[in-house]
């Protein structure tokens, strides 16, 4: 399966640097970050709004190769829909 195949629904910045920057499945990529799937999938869709703790963003961050904060994105979720939006509907 290629790795576009094993893309989830929406339009999640940090589902695209997973693909863009790892060869690692959600699952992997889950268990080295110390979260369940679940709580991953929640984050990318906007469901949730994603907590890391610091061992978990520093770990993140490393696998992402991302060297300097402002790399990272501001909102895991879709991009152009905050989850605040959900709880007004």
């Amino acid at each position: 399966m290629s790795r576009k195949a094993r893309r989830q629904d929406g339009d999640s910045p940090l589902e695209d640097l997973r693909l863009e920057r790892t060869e690692l499945t959600q699952d992997e990529f889950c268990v080295m970050i110390g979260i369940p799937r679940a709580t991953y999938q929640r984050w990318i869709k906007g469901q949730t709004d994603a907590k890391p703790t610091i061992k978990q963003l520093k770990t993140l961050a490393r696998i992402l190769k991302i060297e300097r904060i402002d790399e990272l994105p501001d909102d895991f979720g879709p991009r152009g829909r905050s989850h605040s939006e959900d709880d007004t509907q």
